[in-house]
């Protein structure tokens, strides 16, 4: 099980997974687009102080981006992460690791359109303290869950959805499964991003099977284990669906991600990387 206080994860490789493949979206989306939506179902509190208490006592950071400024790559994608990393500490030298609201603030502007949930209120606190000066961008303590009957949105309007919950809860898989079912017409113009830690294979798998039987088409699988299954209750890398990406998007990410896992996976790891789409 994972603790559900993001700053315990902050930047651990299951984030920079996420955010590497968040930045090639969010990129792709605003080189064609003068205004979208973007949807962050769980946004923890914006960014993390890498000197924090909590960072500090798992210190998970060192399994992804701090790992990751050591590692020389030519990679476009990866460079992009790097450089986007570092603009917005304003430093080579990494002081406070952003969460994916933060990442989306530094990538957007004015005219998007921004919403942040966030349920527990704590979090939600420092969420909304962070970006006061922010007049696009809407703070909302409730449940991300429950964001379709909570937003108008324009069907039209192109834009990015982040589901990313902890997991904790036992439903919380069957939740998201849910909440595409239920909602995939009307979100069908926006690209669809769903995070999921890999812990049990057999959860795992179960999960990625609820989605098949969907028969929502042209969902894009992507995995990056960084170790080999073992029966201890620890996450052995993640996972990505993505949902109505462009049809390049697997030609174009794979090698990134086959680059990333090569910086990540510790040593040992037999397991490769997942790019495909499921059938």
């Amino acid at each position: 099980m994972l603790n559900y206080k993001h700053a315990y994860h902050a930047g651990n490789h299951a984030d920079v997974l996420k955010h590497v493949c968040l930045i090639y979206f969010i990129k792709s989306i605003k080189y064609s687009y003068n205004s979208i939506l973007y949807i962050d179902t769980h946004a923890g509190s914006g960014y993390y102080d890498l000197n924090n208490e909590h960072i500090q006592k798992n210190k998970e950071h060192q399994t992804g981006i701090e790992k990751m400024l050591s590692f020389t790559t030519n990679d476009p994608y990866l460079r992009f992460y790097l450089k986007t990393i570092n603009n917005i500490n304003k430093s080579n030298k990494l002081k406070f690791y952003p969460g994916s609201p933060k990442i989306i603030q530094h990538l957007t502007d004015k005219l998007d359109e921004l919403y942040f949930y966030e349920l527990h209120t704590n979090e939600f606190r420092l969420l909304k303290n962070k970006f006061l000066k922010n007049s696009n961008i809407k703070i909302i303590n409730d449940d991300g869950f429950r964001f379709p009957s909570k937003i108008k949105i324009k069907k039209q309007k192109k834009g990015i959805i982040l589901i990313d919950p902890s997991y904790e809860e036992k439903d919380d898989h069957e939740k998201v499964i849910n909440l595409i079912t239920k909602n995939y017409e009307q979100l069908e113009n926006k690209i669809i991003i769903i995070w999921y830690p890999m812990i049990n294979r057999n959860d795992t798998n179960n999960f990625i099977d609820g989605f098949k039987k969907t028969g929502i088409q042209n969902i894009l699988r992507i995995e990056m284990p960084i170790q080999n299954d073992n029966e201890e209750i620890n996450m052995t890398g993640s996972g990505l669906l993505v949902f109505n990406a462009h049809n390049k998007t697997k030609q174009s990410l794979r090698g990134t991600i086959i680059e990333l896992q090569k910086c990540l996976q510790l040593k040992g790891n037999k397991k490769k990387v997942i790019v495909n789409y499921l059938r």
